[in-house]
């Protein structure tokens, strides 16, 4: 390692010593937090002789707050650094599956760069053209007195230059605003905390080799040009471009609920390698990241994150990856064309019904079928893929009819696993499970159970563990298994429990449908339990709890009435039957 980059490593190591990793309570139990500015506990914590610190964790159990870490706490993570991966989180110790590993405030929140117009101050979508921009700037905001904390006085000033106050609702402007919102944020943070600079500079850029890319050019036209000839700002260009890179290379998605959707820029989360199937998540909530491993990470092992969405086929990934961050993914995954079996890349085949036509490993190549050897060029499959992603895009979600028909076609032409088929069932789940319950009929209720269990099958091959995915895949499926149970109390459906009992009740070592719910809601609550969405897991075991003993009577009658009528055949005597729960 170098002198330049073994600074740089020093740096990060000072900015990790400076936070404070904890594991909060689940909300809504959680007391808030008032975490103070991270650029200002930079400004008191930075300092060129403080000993380094390696960021800490601490278990679930413990109370939340923003404590120092305690000297004889063994560390969590701490950063390692090759010729190949540059500068990454290592696990100092084993991390169990549910710790969180490190928690984290951005240095800077702005709306995503292709967005359309998002409120400045808290970073909501609005619509159409019913918003008001700021009286002063004329930029975006959901409402002149919004209360978010995002867009201040110095901002102001500078996006008065911009000109939409004469035209608020000029989409091109607004989308340029979006552009530049980011890296003119930590530009302004840089100038008002000198230490941040040191941190920014810390960061990778990508800035040489994004120089002569399309990034490159459209960062050059619309966003140095336009901080330094409209707003004035004295940062040299090379800056500018610098930050740009930081931004667009370490900026993660983030959302409040609500519609609130934006990226932010952190330390000790941009120092995570990528890996198709990651060991943590985030959730994001009340201004702060919290980092959670998914599954057992061992000591030694790298703490990585899925730059990209895990159940887009290898060569969307790749295209991402190799357009946004500037890097080839060489893990098992992406080396294997049925991807660790889930053929989520895969096509069907028009010549045989269960074949399959799988990626060649030479891009160009025809594809072929392993079931009958039939081949198809790799134009063709290019074609079907890019109408697919077409439909997709067509959608109209909030229409669950409409979902089911494209599902239905797409199928047909793509197959039942390919990443374009799977995205329209979580579609379709989201748009029946978004109507009221009491209004979704039995047999859409029973087609989210049937979607639900192939999401998750596919879930458990390319995100094991304590994954969003898989805990929100279990609410859906719960909430519609409950609202099955509460029309079986009811009466309503007639045989639905036992019903339900025989659909559902396929798990070895799982006695009943009871049981299994229950387990499933423990599952769920355990994976969301920093979620905005735990709420719903506590709703759908409330609701349990009251069907419980009724339903528990009604399949005990029914199995008892089977074996009187068994036993009046065999002359056999009654015996005890007991169905699940404890």
């Amino acid at each position: 390692m170098d002198s330049g980059e073994q600074r740089r490593v020093t740096v990060l190591e000072r900015c990790l010593g400076s936070l404070a990793a904890v594991s909060p309570a689940p909300p809504p139990l959680q007391e808030k937090v008032e975490a103070s500015n991270f650029s200002e506990r930079l400004q008191l914590n930075y300092c060129p002789t403080k000993h380094s610190e390696i960021l800490r964790s601490l278990q679930p159990q413990e109370q939340p707050a923003f404590a120092a870490a305690r000297e004889d706490e063994e560390a969590a993570v701490e950063i390692h650094w090759t010729p190949a991966f540059g500068r990454y989180l290592v696990a100092a110790r084993d991390i169990a599956a549910g710790e969180v590993v490190f928690r984290e405030a951005p240095l800077v929140v702005g709306p995503k760069a292709g967005a359309g117009a998002t409120c400045l101050a808290c970073l909501k979508a609005l619509p159409g053209d019913t918003w008001e921009g700021c009286e002063h700037c004329g930029a975006p905001l959901c409402r002149p007195q919004c209360g978010g904390k995002g867009h201040n006085e110095r901002e102001c000033g500078l996006l008065a230059l911009l000109g939409l106050k004469h035209e608020p609702q000029n989409t091109s402007r607004i989308r340029q605003l979006n552009a530049l919102l980011a890296p003119l944020r930590v530009l302004l943070l840089m100038e008002r905390t000198p230490a941040v600079k040191s941190i920014v500079d810390a960061l990778q850029s990508h800035v040489e080799e994004r120089r002569d890319l399309p990034i490159g050019r459209f960062v050059e036209t619309h966003i140095v040009a336009v901080l330094r000839e409209r707003l004035r700002l004295a940062f040299a260009a090379e800056e500018i471009r610098r930050v740009c890179g930081v931004c667009d290379t370490n900026s993660y998605q983030v959302s409040e609920g609500e519609g609130k959707v934006g990226r932010a820029l952190f330390v000790a989360a941009s120092l995570m390698n990528h890996s198709c199937t990651a060991n943590t998540q985030h959730w994001y909530r009340d201004g702060i990241m919290s980092v959670r491993a998914v599954v057992d990470i061992p000591e030694g092992a790298p703490v990585t994150y899925a730059y990209t969405n895990v159940l887009w086929g290898t060569r969307a990934r790749a295209a991402h990856l190799a357009t946004a961050k500037l890097f080839t993914c060489g893990c098992e995954r992406c080396g294997d064309p049925t991807e660790l079996g889930s053929h989520i890349s895969s096509v069907k085949c028009r010549e045989c019904p269960q074949g399959l036509m799988l990626p060649p490993s030479v891009a160009g190549a025809p594809w072929q079928c392993r079931a009958c050897g039939a081949s198809v060029s790799a134009i063709a499959i290019d074609t079907l893929v890019r109408a697919g992603g077409a439909a997709l895009g067509r959608l109209q979600p909030e229409d669950a009819r409409s979902v089911a028909a494209t599902l239905a076609h797409l199928t047909r032409i793509l197959g039942d696993t390919h990443y374009v088929v799977v995205e329209v069932k979580h579609v379709l789940v989201r748009a029946i499970m978004a109507t009221s319950l009491l209004d979704i009929t039995q047999v859409d209720l029973e087609r989210v159970l049937d979607l639900t269990s192939d999401l998750l099958r596919l879930a458990d091959r390319l995100q094991p563990g304590l994954t969003k995915i898989r805990g929100l895949l279990l609410l859906e499926r719960s909430r519609a298994l409950a609202e099955l149970l509460r029309r079986c109390n009811t009466g309503a459906e007639g045989d639905t429990a036992a019903h339900l009992e025989a659909k559902t009740c396929n798990i070895p070592g799982s006695a009943t449908l009871l049981q299994n719910l229950t387990e499933d809601l423990a599952k769920c609550e355990a994976i969301l339990l920093y979620d905005s969405r735990l709420s719903e897991v506590t709703e759908v075991k409330q609701r349990l709890e009251t069907l419980q003993p009724v339903i528990k009577t009604k399949l005990l009658s029914k199995e008892t009435k089977k074996i009187n009528v068994t036993n009046k055949i065999t002359g056999d005597s009654s015996r005890h039957v007991s169905i699940g729960g404890n």
